[in-house]
């Protein structure tokens, strides 16, 4: 059924692109939501319309009032014509969008396609890898899972409990193996045999890093910022301790927003920074330029702008205000020839505060602060500052497929030279 809302009716919230964002999760039947100049249209695979509106109307007062702050464009190369110039200088060879947009021998479900996805992957992380390492970033491995412990001390449960994936397990008893054999030949459900086990799925690398250094003060490891990449990057102050880290990202998108660049499972590469305050705003500047350079030379247009994270519930559009007032994030967007339907983020760049140091309990020594900086408790140290990097590899990967096609030979040489 659709369900057509006038604008006016919804005006009170304010922002419609975050209201749209937060129809889906009315209810797990809505499978799109649109708009035109005069409603919003609502998909809705249910019979129970009356309390989809009830709920949107809930949705919409609770919104009512909430300052609105506009997405401020810090660099954009769509069509300056230099992108694909210098995709073409690279490759010799034309953009895919100069060439037969059906791609018959190289669609993306075809055999070539696939094998490109993987081997721009590879290429990617291991160039991503060698430019953390340049800046001095220590190299890390952490597994997929990530206990119940990490995901409540970083806050992420309780701001995006949409996106999270429980890991359930069998209990190693006699009876439950013998229970679980019985119902596999009946053909019944295995779920309520299950039991939480504590762990999750990880939406996001970083949090290991936190939890790695969780109760440290100061100190770098092997890889400490002042790397040759990192050199005149950052002010005086507190070293930068940096890791970088790539694994495979799990979050709980609602079905009706699946697509090639919304995944429930993704690779991600990310670059961790954690040092005092101005160390790490220089650090976040630092490769938000490198990594727009490396947008250019790989021939994709897009551009950066600030951004927030999907905060869910009403009560936290504060925080969402709050990261696009201080700019404590910038998104690097993919958007050939203009903005539209294949914009999305391939890169995130991020500013923490000292909100993670403190949840993690993260010090520095406050004679690092010198007697202009922040004053320490005796014998506590203080709460030193962090910032995260993160690639989306899967969308890069997409972008560079989009941009350039599934033949190794017009891919651009710095890819060529990772592979």
């Amino acid at each position: 059924m659709l369900i057509r809302v006038p604008l006016d009716k919804v005006g009170q919230a304010g922002d419609l692109i975050q209201l749209m964002e937060k129809i889906y999760y009315l209810s797990d039947r809505i499978t799109n939501v649109s708009r035109d100049e005069s409603a919003l249209t609502i998909e809705y695979g249910g019979s129970d319309e009356e309390e989809v509106v009830r709920r949107l109307d809930a949705l919409c007062a609770s919104m009512a009032g909430r300052r609105k702050l506009p997405y401020r464009k810090v660099k954009d190369n769509r069509g300056d014509g230099k992108a694909a110039g210098r995709a073409q200088a690279q490759t010799g060879a034309s953009s895919s969008r100069e060439r037969d947009s059906g791609r018959s021998e190289s669609s993306e479900g075809s055999e070539s396609a696939k094998e490109a996805h993987v081997l721009l992957e590879q290429a990617l992380v291991k160039l991503l890898r060698s430019r953390a390492q340049a800046y001095g970033a220590a190299l890390r491995r952490y597994p997929a899972m990530m206990p119940e412990s990490v995901l409540q001390k970083s806050g992420y449960i309780r701001n995006f409990p949409q996106n999270v994936y429980a890991v359930g397990e069998f209990r190693h008893q006699f009876d439950t193996m013998q229970e679980i054999r019985a119902r596999l030949e009946d053909n019944a459900p295995l779920h309520e045999l299950l039991q939480p086990s504590g762990m999750y799925l990880q939406p996001c690398v970083c949090y290991h890093v936190y939890e790695e250094r969780s109760g440290t003060r100061s100190g770098s490891p092997a890889g400490n910022g002042n790397g040759p990449g990192a050199a005149g990057a950052v002010s005086s102050g507190p070293k930068l301790a940096l890791y970088s880290a790539y694994g495979p990202c799990f979050r709980h998108e609602h079905a009706s927003r699946i697509d090639d660049s919304r995944l429930r499972e993704f690779g991600m590469f990310e670059i961790v920074y954690i040092g005092g305050a101005q160390e790490v705003r220089d650090m976040r500047l630092k490769l938000l330029e490198d990594t727009w350079r490396l947008f250019g030379q790989l021939g994709l247009e897009g551009y950066v702008e600030t951004a927030s994270d999907p905060f869910f519930l009403p009560e936290d559009t504060d925080r969402r205000l709050f990261q696009l007032a201080a700019e404590s994030k910038f998104e690097l967007r993919f958007a050939p020839g203009g903005e539209s339907a294949s914009d999305y983020a391939v890169t995130s760049f991020n500013v923490c505060g000292d909100v993670l140091c403190k949840a993690f309990g993260i010090t520095g020594e406050p004679a690092e602060y010198g007697d202009t900086g922040e004053a320490g408790e005796t014998g506590k140290g203080v709460s030193l500052h962090s910032g995260c990097t993160a690639f989306g590899v899967d969308r890069w990967v997409q972008a560079l497929a989009e941009t350039h096609g599934y033949e190794a030979g017009s891919w651009p040489q710095l890819i060529r030279e990772h592979l």
